[in-house]
């Protein structure tokens, strides 16, 4: 059976239903006005891009990587200068079909290092943290049909910044057991206090994960607590390719991975990353099974709030840094490239003496891509999507076939 709640209009409406062997029944969709799908993938906590996309090719990678550097036999190289990580071989095969852009240096405008103000950046569309009221999906949403109130779709717990504001959009998420609450882990300690091989082993495991956790700040803490659920990043991505592929179906969806917070020991061919970026790329191949046929209509673009720093830090990990790697995928791409302009790895070219610059503004890859996948002018663009963009180069690169 499938449970269904009423969806709710405005800024956090929310719906939470249950799977069932069958596709939905009874869930009906307005017809949207367009055809054409469109997925953003929230890679929160800052992916390290020179992990995802290794600059191979360039003089000073190795040495600047020093123990992070991927070894140039595992790469996978789809390019006579960058190469994925060996964990992306779903990109390796999107690219080769010509279903895969990566966008190296690109960053917002955002400059500083916190993530929840470079989420708010990248998620708002705006200047600066908390200078727009809305989302700039939401606001794509207006500029698509504003009147479709089931044209855009957020799969996972919370409706994201991006999806936000005046223009109803809606949420769904598995039902799911409740995570275990203060008096649960009370209760469990007093029953193992009967027995004091189990009493000294579960007050070990709290203490070291109230250590862990008081070892973080407010920020991070919140990061660590979303990053639990990434397992189920598949199963979101398998249903929102089922949705999407429906003829009455969304057109707009999110879906959310965390877990690129790789502070410490972030590995490389194996490891914290590696097992990130796999799960990464097991979701958009979900993600293209589903949607069958409609893949061709369909643009995925997958963004973190910020990069990491070029250099390893002192725990075998990296920290907070400026410019990242995009990834956009879909059958309906111009594909098979790298989009760049790369800066150098050498100390001089690195921004702030410790990152990788950026040369590409991400909202000028979204605009072309918005403006060629569906048409919307670049006044459009320019007042209401992304606010204070006018200024920005446009992209001389052409982004859907």
């Amino acid at each position: 059976m499938v449970s269904r709640r009423n969806f709710m209009k405005g800024m956090c409406s929310t719906a939470v239903l249950a799977l069932s062997s069958t596709l939905y029944p009874g869930m009906v969709f307005a017809n949207a006005r367009t055809d054409r799908r469109f997925v953003m993938v929230i890679l929160r906590g800052g992916m390290d891009g020179l992990a995802a996309l290794a600059p191979y090719g360039d003089e000073a990678y190795q040495s600047l990587r020093g123990e992070l550097a991927l070894n140039a036999d595992t790469l996978l190289r789809v390019d006579p200068f960058f190469g994925l990580h060996p964990s992306l071989g779903p990109f390796a095969e999107l690219y080769k079909a010509g279903e895969m852009i990566a966008v190296p240096a690109t960053a917002t405008p955002y400059r500083e290092r916190s993530h929840f103000d470079a989420q708010n950046v990248m998620e708002l569309g705006g200047l600066r943290p908390h200078d727009q009221e809305s989302g700039w999906l939401n606001r794509l949403v207006g500029a698509i049909n504003a009147q479709d109130e089931n044209l855009a779709l957020s799969f996972g717990q919370n409706m994201p910044a991006v999806m936000r504001g005046s223009y109803s959009a809606n949420t769904w998420a598995p039902s799911a057991l409740p995570d275990a609450g203060d008096d649960y882990m009370s209760l469990v300690q007093k029953v193992y206090a009967r027995d004091p091989l189990f009493s000294e082993s579960f007050s070990k495991a709290i203490d070291i994960q109230v250590m862990g956790m008081d070892a973080l700040d407010g920020n991070e803490k919140q990061l660590a607590r979303r990053s639990r659920s990434n397992q189920g990043f598949t199963t979101m991505a398998q249903t929102a390719g089922k949705w999407l592929s429906q003829a009455d179906g969304p057109r707009l969806a999110t879906l959310e991975l965390g877990g690129w917070d790789t502070h410490v020991q972030q590995g490389t061919e194996g490891g914290t990353m590696a097992n990130n970026l796999s799960l990464f790329a097991r979701g958009i191949d979900e993600l293209k099974k589903e949607l069958g046929d409609s893949w061709s209509k369909t643009v995925v673009v997958a963004m973190t709030e910020f990069g990491r720093t070029a250099r390893p830090n002192g725990s075998r990990g990296t920290d907070h840094g400026t410019a990242g790697t995009a990834f956009l995928f879909g059958g309906a791409l111009n594909g098979g490239r790298i989009v760049h302009n790369w800066p150098g790895l050498d100390d001089a070219d690195l921004y702030e003496g410790r990152d990788v610059r950026p040369t590409i503004d991400i909202r000028s890859v979204m605009k072309a891509v918005l403006h060629e996948h569906y048409g919307i002018s670049y006044s459009v663009l320019n007042n209401d999507i992304y606010p204070g963009s006018q200024g920005l180069r446009r992209l001389n690169e052409r982004f859907i076939a």
